[in-house]
């Protein structure tokens, strides 16, 4: 699944390759034709883009004029927008957009493939998708205390609400674990019985990892892996455990998250939100290759943000034997 952090470093790149940029528009695989034909009349400048969490909005029309089209794009559980300013491959069978400059800018061509594509009016597709997503952590405009007014009124448990987007937008499953393990709160609490304090806390903690997944293009941000996600014993030694929540796999650690009356009173801690003050985020081919290096694998978050640069290096990477072949010639050797 494409995190709400993966989407906004999509975005990042694409504010600096293709914002301003007049592109021809045509879908390969013909499930998003009428969305290309409107970017081509709307006058095919990408004016902007907004990110809602999980859901990405690019706005297109006339140079010096409001956008007249946006389109929604929601990347699903292995999306991708790869931008190619050398050689191009050939589209796929799941390329729903195609993207080529045609002003007097570098050359630059753009492969988009994801679960929902879709376009309409700004007024009204952007509009009303955005009022029924909750606070997104990594934008400028994020408001904690949205998020806290809406959990005071939920009676299902903080681990369930941070999946729902229209209460979290952009926090996924791993997030979630590991959030809840930082933060000492256990999955199964009841959000309405969280104390003001505890639920600033907590946000605190989602907006400090998913700028630092923002950042380092990894979900695990400078940690050397999870502390708590899909493990037996936690990062501080407690006994881990699992269970279903959702439809998805939750993870609790026995000995730092408790629920009500043995759970410690906690003081609120502020943070900065959004990704403007972050600085130069790790670049896409960085990020992917510190993820095969440490076997952390792209399947774990899968990257939706590509280029010339990981397209090389995916096409190297296949080429190499695999790390545990490599250590397993190594144990013959000696």
């Amino acid at each position: 699944m494409v995190e709400g952090d993966g989407c906004h470093r999509v975005a990042a790149e694409h504010r600096k390759s293709l914002v301003g940029r007049k592109m021809m528009a045509q879908s390969p695989n013909r499930r998003f034709k009428a969305g290309a034909l409107a970017i081509i009349k709307s006058g095919g400048v990408l004016l902007k883009i907004e990110v809602h969490g999980k859901n990405m909005f690019y706005f297109f029309g006339a140079k010096g004029r409001e956008p007249s089209v946006v389109m929604h794009v929601h990347f699903g559980m292995a999306g991708a927008f790869a931008v190619y300013k050398g050689e191009e491959p050939e589209t796929t069978g799941s390329t729903r957009l195609r993207l080529e400059t045609v002003d007097n800018g570098p050359k630059l061509a753009a492969h988009l493939s994801a679960m929902t594509v879709q376009h309409g009016v700004p007024s009204k597709l952007y509009a009303t998708l955005a009022a029924k997503l909750g606070p997104d952590p990594l934008r400028e405009d994020a408001d904690p205390e949205s998020m806290v007014a809406r959990c005071s009124s939920a009676k299902k448990p903080i681990g369930g609400v941070l999946l729902d987007q229209s209460m979290f937008a952009g926090v996924g499953n791993i997030y979630r674990t590991e959030t809840l393990y930082e933060a000492s709160i256990h999955p199964s609490q009841p959000a309405n019985t969280l104390t003001r304090s505890e639920l600033l806390k907590l946000w605190s903690v989602i907006v400090k990892q998913m700028q630092a997944g923002f950042k380092t293009g990894s979900i695990w941000g400078k940690k050397s892996g999870a502390f708590c996600y899909g493990r037996t014993k936690s990062a501080c030694g407690g006994k881990v455990k699992s269970w279903n929540m959702g439809g998805r796999t939750v993870y609790a650690c026995l000995k730092r998250q408790c629920l009500d009356s043995r759970r410690p009173a906690v003081k609120a801690i502020k943070v900065q939100a959004g990704t403007a003050h972050l600085g130069t985020m790790v670049s896409a081919v960085k990020a992917e290759s510190k993820k095969r290096r440490t076997g952390e694998g792209l399947a774990v978050q899968h990257v939706a943000l590509k280029d010339d640069k990981t397209r090389a290096a995916a096409i190297a990477a296949k080429k190499r034997p695999a790390a545990s072949q490599v250590s397993s010639a190594k144990r013959r050797k000696k």
